[in-house]
């Protein structure tokens, strides 16, 4: 799906999914509408926020943010296993977005191959990168913090503090509304999406995520243990580690689009029904400026105000369920190989013990 395509197309209508429209707007469109008919959106969406397997940087104790990090021996038998699981698991995965980083790509890759249907090709985003650790990059984890070394080398050439929070929100905002809120709103089939990507920036789309609910319609599953920090602060990502999220709609929510010729169409967004998902597109006279054609620009293009996304205040409805979290089942019995192998570098070339009993039956 492109990024500027927030639009549905069901029997030759593009239907504008109506979260994208600000709350008090209106502006005129070139549509042509057939008879009054109701879009069924589809019930939500299944989504598994993935670490990525360990690297030689896990193991050296470097940070490694941008740092291009490969996986360990050990690591890469990790993300099988954890590909193995969720396929035998019967979780069927449609979509798969990744860090691209190699430690994340290679992740996304074993449970890509693992599925009994092959989903499409993994989107490798750029964004969806670890922090950026700045001058501290690939240098050992500091503890007792960094302060002591800013202060030491801030003045040097080519110093880089480290990336802060609100870089690092702002790019889970932007990953939310450009990449997530398509499945959310989708009127197709139920999605099951895999992020795959890094501890910090995990922890911050997380919580991005969740501030974006009413706290009424969040529930958590038993099995899920809360800190005292509570439910945005859960705790840390271990490797190949993930959260398990679903999010609802209620069953009755719809789009429906009224009867009418082909013609500039204005789409109020005060009138519709926030809660209902209902949008009312009426006749009106032609407007004074060029008309769009719907999905053909993207909507930060053309709605004023904070066309952003979903938030409590405008989803009322909109349900999130944390199933379970940091799920490490797949990890049972697998155990480091000794002699430093398992904590090198993984080789693509090389072949598991587990690949050479297998070849070896087939024999």
């Amino acid at each position: 799906m492109k990024d500027a395509k927030r639009s549905e197309r069901a029997n030759g209508v593009q239907i504008w999914n109506p979260t994208f429209f600000p709350q008090t707007s209106s502006f005129h469109i070139k549509i042509k509408c057939l008879p009054e008919h109701n879009y069924q959106l589809s019930s939500g969406m299944r989504l598994l926020l993935i670490r990525h397997g360990e690297t030689v940087d896990n193991v050296a104790g470097n940070y490694a943010g941008v740092l291009d990090s490969a996986l360990t021996t050990h690591g890469a038998l990790q993300t099988a296993r954890l590909g193995a699981h969720l396929a035998s698991s019967g979780v069927n995965i449609s979509h798969i977005y990744s860090s691209d980083l190699q430690r994340a790509v290679k992740t996304a890759q074993a449970i890509r191959l693992a599925q009994a249907t092959t989903p499409p090709e993994t989107v490798k985003l750029e964004m969806l990168r670890e922090q950026d650790f700045g001058w501290w990059e690939g240098k050992a984890i500091v503890k007792g913090g960094r302060d002591g070394q800013r202060l030491q080398h801030c003045l040097e050439d080519g110093f880089k503090d480290i990336e802060s929070k609100a870089s690092m929100k702002e790019r889970m905002e932007t990953f939310i509304t450009v990449h997530l809120l398509p499945h959310i709103h989708s009127t197709g089939e139920y999605d099951t999406v895999a992020v795959v990507a890094h501890g910090i920036i995990l922890s911050y789309l997380w919580r991005t995520l969740l501030k974006r609910f009413d706290a009424k319609n969040v529930t958590v599953s038993p099995e899920v243990i809360l800190s005292d920090r509570g439910l945005e602060y859960m705790g840390g990502w271990s490797n190949t580690g993930y959260l398990d999220l679903e999010i609802k709609h209620p069953p009755s929510r719809t789009i429906t689009v009224m009867q009418a010729e082909t013609s500039d169409v204005a789409v109020t967004a005060s009138s519709r029904t926030v809660g209902a998902g209902l949008i009312t597109a009426s006749l009106s006279e032609p407007a004074k400026t060029t008309p769009i054609v719907l999905g053909s620009t993207p909507p930060s293009t053309l709605l004023p105000g904070d066309a952003t996304g979903f938030s409590p205040k405008e989803n009322k409805d909109l349900l999130l369920v944390v199933k379970s979290f940091n799920i490490l089942e797949h990890l049972k019995g697998l155990k480091k190989t000794r002699g430093g192998i398992g904590s090198a570098r993984h080789d693509d070339k090389q072949r598991t013990m587990d690949s050479f009993f297998k070849r070896r039956k087939m024999e």
